[in-house]
């Protein structure tokens, strides 16, 4: 699905969409972030987890590739239905890989895709990333994807993250920056989205232009050395752009986000259908682009 390069690259990769089935899970009205009181903007609709399927460590972690080793104990924080979590495991093949989430229908998802790889070395805990139950310096690495954008207090995670990990270990972190979602053509309608998208998760209490912020909340989290890098991913194939837009047409009339936008009062139904429609159109245009930039942040425990 994702044309995921590096600033620069020509790759393009693609995918074939996973069809998996609806999953909730949380506490309180919405899903749950990887704490038990923070939201999760996204919920966990089918549409979200099928698209977060797709996702590989090769894709979201190459940033991190280079310091895990073949025996490397992993901590993947924000495992969601672990397409990621299984390539750890498969980097880490003398090592063990944890995945942590806290809701139950998600966590059956991941066990439901770490059975189906057949990977033997992969433990999955119902555990908050600001409370973890592991003693210190238990693993190698920590790793978040697309987890530190949806919570109220990052650097606490990033300092309970590095707790975790032995000196000379790594924490590494991945998040997008939902300002630098742009295409073409210029469209109103996807506009609207990322304005409603971004009021959505501040009322949320969180940072949706979270890559722009890694440093910043390392350093806060007594990490120094951060080595930062940044990566694109691009729509811009036909099957990647469609599988995209269909996917964000569908997500902004029935996922949390659609919900938390009317309840919270950012937009209507009405608003919210022509969102929908602006993806579709978007989607189904012959030369439609769309990009947006990952910022990488990679620190060593002292």
């Amino acid at each position: 699905m994702y044309g995921k390069v590096a600033l620069g690259s020509p790759r393009d990769p693609e995918r074939v969409l996973v069809a998996l089935p609806p999953v909730t899970g949380g506490t309180g009205h919405y899903a749950a972030a990887v704490t038990s009181g923070d939201v999760y903007t996204h919920g966990h609709h089918a549409t979200v987890v099928n698209q977060h399927a797709q996702r590989t460590a090769e894709d979201c972690a190459a940033f991190a590739r280079h310091v895990i080793e073949p025996d490397a104990r992993i901590l993947d924080v924000g495992c969601g239905p672990a397409s990621i979590t299984v390539g750890l495991a498969r980097w880490a093949s003398r090592g063990h890989v944890t995945g942590i989430e806290v809701g139950d229908d998600i966590l059956a998802t991941a066990k439901a895709t770490v059975a189906e790889a057949e990977v033997g070395n992969v433990t999955l805990d119902k555990e908050s990333v600001y409370e973890l139950p592991y003693d210190d310096g238990s693993f190698d690495v920590a790793y978040a994807h697309q987890v530190l954008q949806h919570l109220s207090d990052p650097v606490a995670a990033i300092r309970e993250m590095a707790r975790v990990v032995r000196a000379g270990g790594w924490v590494a972190v991945r998040d997008s920056d939902y300002s630098t979602m742009r295409g073409y053509p210029a469209s109103e309608g996807i506009t609207r989205w990322r304005q409603v998208y971004r009021q959505v998760c501040r009322h949320n209490g969180a940072e949706p232009d979270a890559g722009r912020h890694l440093f910043s909340w390392f350093c806060r989290a007594g990490l120094a050395q951060v080595q930062m890098s940044a990566s694109v991913w691009q729509f811009f194939t036909p099957t990647s752009r469609r599988n995209w837009g269909y996917s964000w047409a569908e997500r902004s009339l029935k996922s949390s986000f659609a919900a938390q936008a009317v309840e919270y009062g950012y937009a209507t139904a009405a608003e919210l259908d022509d969102i929908a429609a602006a993806w579709r159109a978007w989607a189904d245009t012959d030369d439609g682009y769309f990009h947006f930039i990952h910022s990488e942040a990679l620190a060593q425990v002292a």
